[in-house]
C-alpha cells in the first residue's frame, strides 16, 4: 500500500488505476478514489465511494469530506442534503465525523447562497424562484438578476409576487422598484403595513434620490459628532426608506427626522440619551420626537431584516 501511496504522491493516477483494477479490500478502493479524482474523473471518484459509503471505518472522515466536496464542486446541492442524512444514520465512528456532519447542512446552504449569488440566473429560474420558494435570500438574489434582463419581460411575475403573502417586507418592497425603474404605467394595488395601496410605478419618485435625503445624512453627522452614531442612524434611515415606500419618509421634518434617528442610534449603543436637550438643540418638539421615536420603532419591529433561513 505504500508504493500506492507513493504513486498518488507522484501523481501516477493511470498506474494507480491499473494496479488496484482488480483488488477489492477497501484501502485499494480509497487509493482508486484519489486516483480518479486525480485524473478529473470525479463522477467515477462519486460512485466509487457510493458503493462502498459505509465500508471505509476509521477512513470514513476524510472520504465523506472527499464526498462532500466533490458534491459542491459540482453544484449537486440537493444531493449533498441527501448525503447528510445517508450519513447521519451510519454506525458510530468518531467524534470527529458526528461534528463534520452536525455542520453539513449549514455549510452547503453557505456554498450554494455563495454559489447562486454569483451566477446569473436564466429567466426560467427565477420565474421558478419567485413562484415558489420562501428564502427571504434566494428570492432577493433572483429579484437582483431581473435587473441583468428587460424588466418588462417580468411585468406581469412582478406584479402578482406583491400579491404573495408572508414575504419579508425588503424582499415584498423590490418588486415595486422595479417597476418603478421599469417605468411600468398600469395601476398596481397591494396592501402594506396594514395599509392598502393603489399606485402607477412609472409616476413614483425612487426612493434614495429625495434632496433631503442628504440632508439629514448630513444634520445627523453634525450633531451626533461619533461616526459610529452616525453609520447606525443612516443605516436605519435605509431600513426605514424601504419599509414606508412608497409613502415618503421625508414627509417628515429634516430636524425631526434626524432627531429621531440619532436617538435610535443612541439606544443601538445603549449610550443615555436626553431628548429634551437634543429636541432643544434641532428647535424641534420633545412630545413630538418621543411620539416619531416610537412610531419609527414600531415599523422597525413590525418589518425585522432578512435572516438566513436555518
Amino acid at each position: 500500500m505504500d508504493s500506492l501511496k507513493t504513486l498518488i504522491q507522484r501523481k501516477q493516477y493511470k498506474l494507480v488505476l491499473d494496479l488496484t483494477k482488480s483488488c477489492q479490500d477497501i484501502d485499494s478502493v480509497a487509493f482508486r478514489i484519489s486516483a480518479h479524482i486525480g485524473l478529473g474523473n470525479l463522477d467515477d471518484a462519486l460512485s466509487l465511494i457510493k458503493k462502498h459509503q459505509d465500508e471505509f471505518g476509521d477512513a470514513t472522515f476524510n472520504i465523506m469530506k472527499v464526498h462532500f466536496e466533490i458534491l459542491l464542486a459540482k453544484h449537486l446541492y440537493d444531493q449533498a442534503y441527501e448525503e447528510v442524512e445517508i450519513y447521519k444514520n451510519l454506525p458510530y465512528i468518531s467524534q470527529e465525523v458526528e461534528e463534520y456532519i452536525n455542520d453539513a447542512e449549514k455549510m452547503i446552504r453557505a456554498h450554494e447562497r455563495s454559489h447562486n449569488k454569483n451566477r446569473k440566473k436564466s429567466k426560467e429560474e427565477i420565474y421558478d424562484i419567485l413562484e415558489n420558494e420562501n428564502d427571504s435570500l434566494v428570492l432577493l438574489s433572483a429579484l437582483n438578476d431581473i435587473r441583468s434582463y428587460n424588466i418588462g419581460d417580468f411585468f406581469d411575475l412582478l406584479v402578482w409576487f406583491m400579491k404573495r403573502k408572508n414575504i419579508n417586507t425588503f424582499v415584498d418592497t423590490y418588486p415595486l422598484l422595479l417597476l418603478v425603474s421599469g417605468g411600468y404605467d398600469k395601476p398596481v394595488s397591494f396592501n402594506k403595513n396594514n395599509k392598502q395601496y393603489t399606485v402607477t410605478p412609472k409616476d413614483l419618485e425612487p426612493p434614495f434620490v429625495n434632496d433631503n435625503y442628504n440632508k439629514v445624512i448630513k444634520l445627523v453627522e453634525n450633531t451626533a459628532k461619533d461616526p459610529a452614531v452616525s453609520e447606525a442612524a443612516n443605516f436605519l434611515l435605509n431600513e426605514l426608506i424601504i419599509i414606508l415606500y412608497p409613502d415618503n419618509i421625508f414627509d417628515i421634518s429634516i430636524s425631526l427626522l434626524s432627531g429621531a434617528l440619532l436617538s435610535m442610534a443612541y439606544d443601538h449603543f445603549k449610550i443615555p440619551r436626553d431628548d429634551k436637550a437634543l429636541a432643544a438643540r434641532l428647535e424641534i418638539g420633545e412630545e413630538e420626537l418621543k411620539q416619531l421615536i416610537k412610531s419609527l420603532n414600531d415599523y422597525l419591529v413590525d418589518n425585522p431584516p432578512i435572516e438566513a433561513n436555518k
